[in-house]
């Protein structure tokens, strides 16, 4: 914080913790930190800061030129943005939406990730029927804002769970976008909203197309959903997805998996069944899910995305387990592709994957909201 940040890289600004990040009192205060949040004494916790830092300094071991340091730079801060004088009151009822959801679908359909696509499966071409399986095709049934910072995974997924959650305005569930689009094609739509292998014949039999949903969903450790504790237990799609995707291929000849995940999911079983045609990875899109969805599925945008990370063909080939507590990090570098590199493990999906229209992956494209499969290949 101080030799690289400060002193190389002239930050002028303060240096501030996470969420009960701070573990100490002078050593935090003479390596660079000028801020702790939300309050050392937070919950009880060990107080490091306030009357601790006073004394750290009454006994030399803080200097105050250290501490006329830290206030220098959050008062800095302060003014820059006006706060002395004149601030405008608080309106927390005040609607900032704006035209925000069409960045939001734009920046969802636009990292919607093609991995697979065989015989000119997409883009969908006025299918007369489309049978739709999963429960994360729909919004949650119990409401879109019905867990606490998200702390479920029930219907479709948009965000991970956690203190950085948003309540949703509205959302746009797949199920409901496709729908709308294809009463516009004169297209039928069957719905299994389930996970169940046992009800999904009815909604599949003699579709065009079959879409199965499937989710993979984490987030921090404060609240354990489906015995998931923040990090997941593995990295397997929820809610038994590879046993539904290989009932929906034991009846459809022609299957879309479509995929909402936090991170990669191992896709062996999904990939092993001849009738999968289609592989759509679709992120976490929030509120936009299902019209971002659309957009690409129906060839109105080209897919562009590339994926963030390396999907492996095991667990196993990460060379990495679930641990808690401290992490001395004796990987270094070699992390995800570093990894795979350094080892000569092939992955399933390399870093920085995804076709781009009906092209090999890692073809030339680019996000492009006029261009469409249907003007470009």
């Amino acid at each position: 914080m101080n030799q690289l940040l400060k002193k190389e890289l002239g930050f002028q600004g303060y240096v501030m913790t996470d969420w009960n990040a701070q573990h100490t009192t002078a050593q935090s205060a003479n390596t660079g930190l000028d801020m702790t949040m939300p309050g050392s004494d937070f919950n009880g916790n060990t107080q490091l800061w306030g009357s601790k830092l006073t004394q750290a300094v009454n006994s030399g071991q803080v200097q105050q030129s250290r501490i006329d340091d830290m206030v220098r730079r959050i008062l800095a801060a302060w003014y820059l943005v006006g706060q002395d004088k004149s601030y405008p009151s608080i309106n927390i009822n005040a609607n900032v939406q704006g035209s925000h959801k069409t960045n939001i679908r734009a920046v969802a359909r636009d990292g919607i990730v093609l991995l697979k696509n065989e015989g000119g499966t997409l883009p969908l071409k006025k299918p007369a029927k489309v049978g739709l399986v999963g429960s994360a095709a729909v919004v949650n049934p119990q409401g879109m804002n019905s867990c606490t910072d998200a702390g479920c995974n029930t219907g479709a997924l948009g965000m991970g769970w956690g203190s950085g959650t948003a309540s949703y305005a509205y959302f746009s569930a797949p199920a409901d976008a496709i729908k709308a689009r294809a009463q516009k094609d004169g297209s039928q739509v069957a719905l299994s909203a389930s996970d169940s292998t046992s009800g999904v014949s009815s909604a599949v039999n003699g579709a065009d197309v079959a879409i199965v949903f499937i989710t993979s969903d984490s987030g921090e450790g404060y609240i354990k959903v489906e015995n998931n504790a923040g990090d997941r237990n593995n990295l397997d799609p929820w809610h038994n997805g590879n046993d539904l995707v290989k009932a929906v291929a034991a009846i459809n000849k022609n299957v879309v998996v479509v995929v909402h995940s936090v991170g990669p999911v191992i896709l062996e079983t999904i990939l092993a069944q001849a009738n999968v045609k289609a592989v759509v990875w679709a992120g976490l899109p929030s509120q936009e899910n299902g019209n971002a969805l659309v957009d690409v599925l129906y060839g109105d945008v080209a897919p562009s995305g590339k994926l963030p990370y390396t999907i492996a063909k095991s667990a196993n080939d990460y060379g990495t387990t679930i641990s808690q507590g401290d992490d001395s990090f004796s990987e270094g570098l070699f992390i995800d592709y570093r990894h795979f590199d350094k080892s000569n493990i092939a992955p399933r999906y390399e870093f920085g994957y995804g076709l781009c229209k009906y092209l090999l992956a890692l073809s030339s494209c680019l996000p492009n909201d006029s261009s469409s499969f249907h003007n470009s290949y």
